[in-house]
């Protein structure tokens, strides 16, 4: 699987593009059940189905869009060759009551509307990933941004609010405004000059004092989001599960929500996958929110423990600090093992080590809320409190 990088990000569906499969096939994919299961950041770079649970259908899928965006398909065909597999499985019904709001069959199955809004949503999210590399390396020339939508009868009134808003590329407005902002959304990013600017009477904005937090419905819970204040009384916000810009983020599931077992799997994937390459090749520029998934622990780990969460990651400050002792991916994927099969562990009660047995020495990593803060090697472990 190549690395990630920015020729390698795709332009359009329809063009068909050597990168618009380069940056598909270079996709995790995470299994979640509705949508909201999994973070905003997923819809980036991790192949996501809502409602799909098992395995073997989310492959189809992603072989079946995989293999569209190789032969230019439209939606019909790739429909048409997906949907007796998924009917063979089980997954689609014939003659099943449908909600005639929504579209969707009684139980958690798919229904052709819900994968037509899967096959848009993944075409668009390449397809803006690509206009911003394109972009960002035309800034010199056009360091002014315009949200544009279709403005037709399906346009909704939240797109139409946003519709010709210019700012600067580097406004952090960027950073939730830029497509897509929802299942479905056909907006897009135009950049412009200084010329065009005054030709087309663009006024030119700024996010200054107009960003706000929203909360907003996310499953059986509410998320903080950030909106653009456009009124005294008007706020455009993404919907829930977007905000976020595609050609950014460096995505990271929600491992909490899954087995611990394929839980473990996601993570040995993602050590050997180009997005944490990336992120280890410019660790020196890493937001310092961005954390990595470097272990899952068992449900004996956990009571051993007394953690309340499997999931141990890494996060960009100490990753900077591991980079300077020249620690390796490799080092990285050997964290893993020392934490999902120690030999032995020993906790505080403020601190958590792992300990696993490297020839006559110990590699040691030491967790703290969750988080690795050190990987060392010692010539014992220290005693058990």
């Amino acid at each position: 699987m190549p690395t990630l990088n920015a020729a390698e990000l795709g332009y359009a569906f329809t063009l068909k593009p050597e990168e618009a499969i380069q940056y598909f096939e270079s996709k995790g994919y995470v299994i979640g059940f509705n949508w909201h299961d999994v973070e905003a950041d997923a819809h980036a770079r991790a192949f996501t189905v809502a409602g799909v649970m098992k395995l073997d259908v989310l492959e189809d899928i992603e072989t079946a869009l995989n293999e569209s965006l190789k032969n230019g398909e439209t939606y019909e065909e790739f429909k048409k060759n997906l949907l007796p597999t998924l009917e063979q499985k089980g997954w689609i019904g014939k003659g099943l009551v449908s909600d005639p709001e929504t579209g969707e069959l009684q139980g958690k199955q798919l229904t052709p509307r819900r994968l037509k809004t899967i096959f848009d949503t993944n075409n668009a999210t390449n397809y803006n990933a690509g206009r911003y590399v394109q972009q960002m390396g035309d800034v010199a020339n056009r360091p002014y941004w315009e949200r544009v939508e279709v403005m037709d009868n399906r346009t909704r009134a939240s797109c139409t609010a946003v519709h010709g808003f210019t700012a600067r590329y580097d406004d952090p407005v960027w950073n939730f405004l830029y497509p897509p902002g929802g299942f479905g959304c056909r907006g897009r990013v135009r950049a412009r000059s200084e010329a065009d600017v005054t030709q087309y009477n663009l006024t030119v904005q700024s996010s200054d004092d107009r960003l706000v937090e929203v909360e907003q419905p996310y499953g059986n819970t509410t998320i903080q989001s950030t909106g653009l204040r456009l009124t005294s009384n008007k706020v455009y916000v993404p919907d829930p599960g977007f905000g976020f810009n595609p050609g950014k983020v460096a995505w990271q599931p929600n491992l909490e929500k899954y087995d611990y077992q394929p839980a473990r799997q996601y993570v040995s994937r993602s050590l050997a996958g180009p997005d944490f390459a990336r992120g280890l090749n410019n660790v020196s520029s890493l937001a310092p929110q961005q954390q990595y998934p470097v272990g899952v622990l068992s449900p004996e780990q956990m009571k051993v423990t007394g953690m309340q969460q499997q999931t141990v990651t890494v996060a960009a400050p100490q990753m900077q600090q591991f980079a300077a002792q020249d620690m390796t991916r490799a080092d990285y994927i050997w964290v893993q093992s020392v934490i999902d099969e120690p030999d032995q562990v020993i906790s505080t009660g403020t601190d958590v080590k792992f300990y696993r047995k490297n020839g006559n020495q110990w590699d040691v990593a030491t967790v703290i809320n969750n988080l690795l803060m050190d990987f060392t090697r010692v010539n014992s472990p220290e005693p058990g409190k």
